[in-house]
């Protein structure tokens, strides 16, 4: 059964948006694991290392469109999210998920009506000891991200701004 979901009202391609405003930072190195390839939201941040018991928690609460930014700290050695919680993120009107770590459940995901974004794939599912903060400032690769900026994300990189952007 793939579930669906409302896409954002603004969206071009992150060229297009990069041209327009040069000056934003952007994220690399994410591949597109969700059945939607694009997105854009306001950022709801999360840290976690190895345990997604916060995740399942947040993407439980209505998302209003909004992007959940998980800084895993890039870690391979479980995933942080797998369809469940990508239906969840359905659910629940999140507009992406977006995994500084792995995903799991790959195949499954690709069937799924919303965009998750992580760095790579692992099998092995999280710990599940309710840690992690969330509502922090991230830094992944050399970028800072609070909580209320705002993600644009397609397959050529997530661009990150502290405010919503007009076309």
């Amino acid at each position: 059964k793939i579930k669906r979901r409302v896409r954002p009202p603004f969206f071009m391609n992150t060229p297009d948006i990069s041209d327009q405003y040069p000056s934003l930072p952007f994220l690399l190195n994410f591949k597109s694991f969700g059945g939607i390839n694009n997105f854009s939201g306001e950022v709801v941040t999360l840290k976690c290392n190895d345990d997604n018991s916060l995740v399942r928690n947040i993407l439980s609460q209505p998302g209003q469109s909004r992007v959940l930014l998980v800084d895993g700290n890039a870690s391979e050695d479980v995933a942080l999210l797998g369809d469940n919680l990508a239906s969840l993120a359905i659910d629940n009107k999140w507009s992406a998920v977006v995994i500084n770590g792995c995903v799991r459940d790959v195949v499954e995901l690709q069937q799924l009506d919303v965009a998750i974004f992580a760095l790579n794939s692992c099998p092995k599912k999280s710990n599940k000891n309710n840690t992690g903060t969330r509502g922090i400032n991230l830094e992944i690769n050399d970028v800072v991200i609070k909580e209320g900026y705002w993600l644009y994300g397609d397959q050529n990189g997530i661009l990150v701004s502290p405010e919503k952007l007009t076309q």
